[in-house]
């Protein structure tokens, strides 16, 4: 279950790297043995925040979680338990985030904070130092609250040599809410809306601080930790995502959307306005500094692997260019040329049989993803799709496990739409339709009578289905559809005729097939294609029209086939029970920590995250 908090070890670059592009590595030194004369240092200080942003910063999330929802598929048994309910109150050890690395990694911030606020350096040069570490720590702690709710709050230095100052209670939910929030917005105070040098392009800044609070506060007000649909609640989100869109308006280079969707992750990250919090990565800079996305969703046949590959779930919830949804009258949807006519973030998105992929190095022109094509050494995209998400078909087929493909962890489109979620929950429909519609303009979805496929007179509840499966689409691999369902309730609650619960449901794909006779293995001896199947040189030497339904058909047949795992005689379902809304404190923190309760409805939990 490690997975479900980025259990991908990336190897990723120190500051001197993520911040300025040199080459040289930082030496590290051990953070919790430190001469309190650096922090009346700036540089020596700064220094110390540039190795916090190596242990803390955000690593390489695409494709993360993919598998615990209706991205993509695994059969991995730690995944399985999970989306299938066979944990239970007793597997106390499935989610270990909670636990004493997190909290050395704490420790190291608290010390720098501790000591800045000590310090006697000048504190015009000493708050942007604390602004970065008052972030970090706020991030760090939300990566547990958001799974357990309430956790212990240590917000000071601990000696290791007492143990019972090692042994703090959890803090109620809504304080340690709190407790994050204001070290957020001290961050806030003290960071510049921008850095001025170069060097320091992708350090923390005011609006990425808001940015993130914005973020927080939108899953504090939604119903997983909001049960009576506070209202007020809604409005401290709602107030927190404005105030990030006004600070990032500020930067130098203003926040904003990156016209050309399929470029957001491919285009130099220092220079994309769309990015408000990032890990750069850097292949000049060597093979410990790079990342490999590239390599896992490209086909075979462009020195890939294939994997991460779209859902027929994923597939159908794109909207088509109209803006409507594929089941709404009038769409224009056709099921034989499902993908025909819909907005561009689908073709940014999936590759699939017969669609245009040029890459670099790679002979054919289309992709073929029947079953067992030669073209790519007879594998198969295990959903009949290919995964094309921030792929840059620049890259060369040899250098695709070590690009400078960079993480944003969070853009500027994602400002918009958590404004846009909190101003429909207040019942503003009207702000909520024009960020919708930014988002909708740049997916190049026709504007039609200015709202992009959405009626204007919608109601909150209607356009609280549309708003999430925007997201659905608009952040498709990138790490937030898990924790959508989650803060939504959505595996087990509907939103609405196309946006129904998880629970009880199976993800598809498609198994195409080559018609017989195009099936045939070549047996002639004297042909130099002997060993192929008769499609194989079809696809090569006479590319097949895919929009003549007929003739494509002549070539294919085409099946819905279902990917769940069958154990025990049956095919399973989605089955994600309420237990596992918050998750169990892991037996190693308990035996160390007795004050810390168990989380209720596991075994022996008396603590209740929703206080």
């Amino acid at each position: 279950m490690n997975k479900i908090i980025n259990k991908w070890l990336y190897t990723v670059a120190v500051l001197a790297i993520l911040l300025s592009g040199c080459t040289k590595v930082l030496d590290k030194r051990d953070l919790n043995v430190v001469d309190d004369g650096i922090w009346e240092d700036e540089g020596q200080a700064t220094l110390y925040v540039n190795n916090l942003y190596e242990d803390n910063m955000p690593p390489m999330s695409l494709g993360t979680n993919e598998s615990y929802v209706d991205e993509s598929y695994s059969s991995s048994q730690s995944i399985t338990d999970l989306i299938y309910g066979f944990l239970g109150p007793n597997d106390i050890d499935a989610v270990k985030e909670l636990h004493k690395d997190n909290y050395h990694l704490i420790r190291q911030i608290n010390i720098c904070i501790e000591g800045l606020e000590n310090s006697s350096l000048a504190e015009e040069l000493k708050k942007p130092i604390l602004g970065q570490a008052l972030f970090f720590r706020a991030w760090r702690y939300w990566q547990m609250v958001k799974l357990y709710g309430g956790v212990p709050m240590v917000n000071r230095v601990q000696d290791p040599f007492f143990e019972t100052d090692l042994n703090i209670p959890r803090s109620r939910t809504a304080e340690s809410i709190d407790l994050i929030v204001n070290d957020l917005d001290l961050a806030i105070e003290y960071l510049p809306v921008d850095w001025p040098l170069d060097k320091d392009k992708g350090r923390i800044n005011s609006g990425a601080a808001a940015a993130f609070k914005g973020r927080i506060l939108l899953t504090w007000a939604s119903p997983l930790f909001n049960r009576s649909d506070d209202q007020g609640r809604w409005q401290r989100a709602y107030d927190a995502n404005t105030q990030a869109v006004d600070l990032l308006a500020q930067m130098t280079v203003p926040r904003a959307l990156y016209p050309d969707f399929s470029g957001i992750f491919t285009t130099n990250v220092l220079s994309n306005p769309e990015a408000v919090i990032y890990r750069r990565y850097d292949a000049g800079a060597g093979s410990d500094y790079t990342s490999s996305w590239e390599g896992r969703v490209r086909p075979t046949s462009g020195g890939g692997s294939g994997l991460s590959t779209p859902t027929w779930e994923l597939v159908q919830a794109f909207p088509m260019a109209n803006g409507k949804h594929i089941n709404d009258p009038g769409s224009g949807y056709d099921p034989d040329r499902f993908w025909n006519n819909r907005d561009q973030r689908f073709y940014a998105t999936v590759a699939y049989n017969g669609s245009d992929w040029e890459m670099n190095g790679r002979d054919m022109a289309k992709i073929w993803t029947y079953l067992r094509s030669i073209h790519e050494n007879n594998r198969t995209p295990a959903t009949g799709f290919y995964n094309k998400k921030a792929t840059n078909p620049s890259i060369a087929e040899n250098n695709v496990s070590q690009t400078s493909t960079s993480w944003i962890e969070l853009r500027y489109a994602e400002v918009l739409m958590n404004l846009a979620e909190c101003a429909n929950e207040l019942g503003n429909q009207s702000q909520a339709l024009e960020l919708i519609g930014r988002i909708r303009e740049r997916a190049g979805i026709d504007a039609g009578g200015g709202t992009y496929g959405i009626p204007s007179s919608i109601s909150k509840e209607g356009l609280r289905e549309i708003i999430m499966i925007e997201r659905q689409v608009e952040f498709a691999f990138e790490n937030k559809r898990y924790w959508d369902l989650r803060r939504r309730l959505m595996f087990r609650t509907d939103l609405g005729n196309y946006a129904k619960k998880l629970n009880g449901t199976q993800r598809h794909g498609l198994d195409i097939r080559p018609a017989t006779p195009w099936d045939k293995v070549i047996t002639d001896a004297a042909s130099p294609y002997k060993g192929w199947k008769r499609i194989d040189t079809v696809v090569l030497l006479h590319p097949i029209d895919i929009e003549d339904v007929e003739n494509y058909k002549t070539y294919f047949t085409t099946a819905l086939k279902t990917l769940e795992s069958t154990i025990g005689g049956t095919q399973q379902s989605f089955n994600y029970p309420e237990l596992y809304d918050f998750f169990a404190v892991p037996s190693s923190f308990l035996q160390t920590s007795p004050a810390v309760e168990q989380t209720k409805g596991w075994v022996n939990g008396t603590f209740d995250p929703l206080q």
